[in-house]
């Protein structure tokens, strides 16, 4: 979607050769005028489209990302986060909501492109932050189109996961360890761009640590 694609070569055309009957050089000439417009006309919109990929994929590239930065406008970061395993509650920050990383429980929430109907236990939930999972967020009261909106980039994406929020502070977030975006709209492009940076981005703590296999139910 944001990623730069790499686009294979014009195939090279071999030169034709041949001798054209007395009077048909000229006509030959003049047919293969348009011809020459036509192709020229065709690679300037060929070249224009590889363009606009290139833009719309710069700042979400993966080698573009740093994971120590704001690589999204309006996106907050937050470092030096703990990541010790502990059971039971734990008392998080009052700012950010949800957390973006910090202690967490053993037993991570599954984030298949899960959408969950409930709030989460963020114990678990910033455990799945740590492998490399987005989680987006909407306060109960967010308008139904975004949330709908969002649901469609999470439902089965393996490292998404979606949940409700109480008192999130915003419509809208999307979290992912150490890195946050509040969002008034679910039709925010910035939402998709931040899904694509961070979806196992370079802010994982643990890459390729498992996305199943944990907690099932809120």
């Amino acid at each position: 979607m944001f990623r730069v694609r790499r686009r294979a070569g014009d195939p090279q055309h071999p030169q034709h050769t041949g001798v054209y009957a007395p009077g048909t050089r000229r006509r030959a000439a003049w047919l293969a005028v348009p011809a020459v417009v036509v192709a020229l006309a065709a690679g300037a919109v060929a070249s224009t489209t590889s363009a606009a990929d290139q833009v719309r994929g710069a700042d979400t590239a993966p080698e573009r990302i740093d994971p120590d930065a704001a690589n999204i406008r309006g996106e907050k970061v937050y470092r030096g986060l703990g990541r010790e395993h502990r059971s039971g509650r734990i008392a998080y920050p009052a700012r950010p909501v949800p957390p973006v990383g910090g202690p967490h429980n053993p037993v991570w929430q599954n984030a298949d492109g899960a959408v969950y109907d409930r709030p989460l236990r963020n114990e678990h939930a910033v455990h799945s932050l740590e492998h490399g999972t987005v989680w987006v967020t909407y306060a109960p009261d967010a308008p139904a189109s975004g949330v709908r909106a969002l649901r469609k980039q999470v439902e089965g994406v393996p490292y998404r996961m979606m949940s409700p929020v109480p008192k999130q502070g915003a419509p809208f977030k999307l979290t992912a360890w150490g890195h946050q975006l509040s969002l008034r709209s679910g039709t925010d492009k910035r939402a998709a761009q931040f899904l694509e940076a961070y979806t196992q981005g370079p802010q994982t703590p643990e890459a390729g640590a498992p996305a199943t296999g944990g907690r099932k139910t809120p």
